[in-house]
């Protein structure tokens, strides 16, 4: 069964249910172990890239489709949020003599992550072509909010990751530009539909469950992180259901009609960015002069 989205025939709305429920629920499931039980989740996170690494090792054919997937998943699942969990479950001295490295660790992630973006395949498309600018702007944006706090970014107290410098307009416009990105053939799969819903939620979530002590921007980072590298996961080890699919489908838009849909998006995202952009600047020469 083609998990992809974009079919010929339309979408198959039963799988799409079924891939939706599966992702709420193990999203969910990795949440309240980043929280309450972060050594468990860091032994399922090991076990888990050690056994995708053997079977990427064991495999026939090694195309670069594959080897980049791999490659995606390893970066995210060990280096990403493992490497997170992992910082967590360190005793509290240690954690604050290794903070400075861990925050240039996450910072270079964090950045290479978003500058990577900007090489996306178009897939031919007016929207795709766009999204370059506006990773590119959404990184220069970025960067600003990093140098305002002299790129102390990361913090772990009460038990919890926190990035500070991405404050909600900038999650807000990242999550329209990654919605637009998620349309395009190249990223097209039931399983990340609902990638810019879960990171909210998650988001709000970890700011409950940490009684407020921080903004609630200070937890995208660490909700961001759970989402996509869970997403990633179930991506390239779906849970097929376990019944025959029968539809019925939905028809999907054409690639013309979802530019005509969303470079609108895109064009307000930009010229919010760079208003933001030239504000911080300008805020910038003041405190300088």
């Amino acid at each position: 069964m083609n998990h992809k989205l974009h079919l010929e025939f339309g979408v198959d709305l039963s799988l799409l249910l079924w891939n939706q429920s599966i992702v709420i629920l193990i999203v969910s499931l990795v949440c309240i172990l980043a929280v309450y039980h972060k050594k468990l989740l860091l032994f399922i996170i090991s076990t888990l890239s050690i056994f995708a690494g053997i079977h990427f090792y064991l495999q026939s054919k090694h195309d670069l489709v594959s080897i980049m997937g791999f490659t995606k998943m390893i970066l995210l699942l060990p280096f990403g949020l493992g490497a997170v969990i992992g910082y967590l479950c360190l005793p509290e001295p240690k954690q604050q003599k290794f903070l400075p490295w861990f925050n240039r660790y996450i910072n270079f992630a964090v950045l290479a992550n978003i500058f990577v973006m900007t090489f996306s395949p178009d897939g031919g498309t007016y929207r795709g072509f766009i999204s370059r600018f506006v990773c590119f702007f959404l990184l220069l944006w970025l960067l600003q909010e990093m140098a305002k706090v002299r790129f102390q970014t990361t913090d772990t107290k009460q038990n919890i990751f926190t990035f500070n410098s991405s404050p909600l307009s900038w999650i807000y416009c990242h999550a329209g530009y990654r919605i637009v990105l998620l349309s395009l053939p190249t990223f097209v799969s039931s399983h990340y539909l609902l990638l810019e819903p879960m990171s909210i939620l998650v988001m709000v979530s970890l700011y409950h469950l940490n009684k407020k002590q921080n903004p609630i921007s200070y937890y995208f980072g660490f909700a961001d992180t759970i989402v996509v590298t869970t997403l990633t996961v179930l991506m390239r080890y779906p849970l097929l259901p376990p019944f025959h699919l029968k539809g019925p489908y939905l028809t999907n838009l054409s690639e013309k009609q979802w530019d005509m849909l969303l470079v609108p998006i895109q064009l307000i995202v930009i010229g919010f960015v760079l208003r933001t952009i030239y504000k911080n600047r300008y805020q910038s020469n003041d405190i300088q002069t």
